[in-house]
C-alpha cells in the first residue's frame, strides 16, 4: 500500500508541474497582450494629439481667412490732393458696433447654443464667423451659467 500512495504522490507531483507549466504560459501571453495594449494606447493618445494640433492649425487658419474677408479691399483711393485714404475706413462697420448691440449678440450667441444649435448654424444665423461663435461661447457661455 506504501508503494501505490507513492506513486499517486509521484503522479500528483506530475500533474502540479503541468499545470503550473501551463499557467506560467499563460501568464505569458497575458503579460504579452497588456504591453501590446500599452503601447496602443500610447500610439493612440500621439494619433489624438496630432489631431488636435491639426484641427487647431486649421481652425486659426479659418480665422484668419474670417478675418481677412472681413478687410475690404484695401486699393488705396486717391483724393484730390493726392493722400491715401483714412486706414479707419478699410474694415466693416460690424466692428464699431455699440457695446450694447455687442451685448445683444452675445445674448443672441449664447440663447441659440442652449437650445442645441451648432456652432455652424449659430454662425450662418448671426452672420459671423465659426471661430468667434466658439470663442464667445466659451467666455460667455460660462459667465452665464
Amino acid at each position: 500500500m506504501n508503494v501505490i500512495g507513492i506513486i499517486i504522490m509521484g503522479l500528483s507531483l506530475l500533474f502540479i508541474k503541468r499545470t503550473l507549466q501551463h499557467e506560467r504560459e499563460i501568464y505569458g501571453e497575458v503579460e504579452l497582450i497588456h504591453s501590446e495594449i500599452k503601447d496602443y494606447a500610447i500610439a493612440m493618445g500621439d494619433i489624438l494629439n496630432d489631431f488636435y494640433e491639426l484641427t487647431e492649425s486649421n481652425l486659426d487658419r479659418i480665422e484668419n481667412l474670417d478675418i481677412d474677408n472681413s478687410i475690404m479691399d484695401i486699393e488705396p483711393d486717391r483724393n484730390d490732393g493726392g493722400e491715401e485714404q483714412d486706414m479707419s475706413s478699410i474694415f466693416i462697420d460690424s466692428d464699431r458696433e455699440s457695446p450694447d448691440l455687442q451685448q445683444a449678440l452675445y445674448d443672441d450667441i449664447i440663447s441659440l447654443s442652449k437650445i442645441g444649435l451648432s456652432n455652424e448654424e449659430i454662425a450662418k444665423k448671426v452672420n459671423r464667423g465659426i471661430r468667434e461663435v466658439e470663442i464667445i461661447i466659451k467666455i460667455w457661455g460660462d459667465r452665464r451659467s
